[in-house]
């Protein structure tokens, strides 16, 4: 028995082995855990449509530089010497447009005339209102004054007697100046008074 496992010790090896084998070939094959499916990623939400930046206008092109002028950086007294003469010259056009103006509206002036209505009072009813008319015609003696021809006598009261007469005068002179020379220097004995009554232009 002993020689007999010496020689054929390897045999039961062998069966031992392929009896291990069969059981683990009819073993059944382990469970296989089925794992929940991955849920699909969500859509990404799709955003606006972005609308296209607005093209900026094109800046303008900057105005070129003047050039320098060489002259200038030189000579600085005499560009403070042409500011200075340029308002003397004007001033000096304006002095001259405004004396020529003057001059025209003092001519306009002399040439515009005016017609006085006046009326003499005497002091009594026994004077010539007729030849005191006369004399104040002769007395009273202007260049630019020019005394009516005739002269009307209108009653005032109690017999007594006005004279009414017109005078024509231009714009140098004053009627309220010949008055006051007529009642208090020339003839004060014989006009109690004298009244402008109106004047306009002629």
């Amino acid at each position: 028995l002993s020689y007999a496992l010496l020689l054929g010790g390897d045999q039961p090896t062998s069966k031992t082995a392929s009896v291990a084998e069969t059981k683990t070939a009819n073993a059944p094959a382990p469970a296989i855990k089925k794992t929940a499916p991955v849920p699909a990623p969500a859509p990404a939400p799709k955003l606006a449509p972005t609308p296209a930046p607005k093209k900026a206008a094109p800046a303008p092109a900057p105005a070129p530089a003047p050039a320098a002028d060489d002259d200038d950086d030189d000579d600085w007294f005499a560009e403070d010497d042409d500011e200075e003469e340029k308002p003397k010259e004007v001033n000096e056009a304006l002095e001259k447009a405004k004396k020529a103006a003057m001059e025209k509206l003092a001519k306009k002036e002399a040439k515009q005339r005016s017609l006085c209505a006046l009326e003499i009072k005497p002091w009594s009813t026994e004077q010539d209102l007729m030849e005191l008319f006369k004399k104040v015609k002769k007395t009273v003696v202007r260049e630019g004054l020019v005394w009516s021809e005739n002269c009307e006598l209108r009653p005032v009261a109690f017999g007594l007697k006005k004279i009414a007469l017109t005078a024509v005068i231009n714009q140098t002179i004053s009627m309220d100046e010949i008055i006051e020379e007529i009642t208090e220097d020339i003839l004060p004995d014989e006009v109690q008074s004298m009244e402008l009554l109106s004047m306009s232009l002629l």
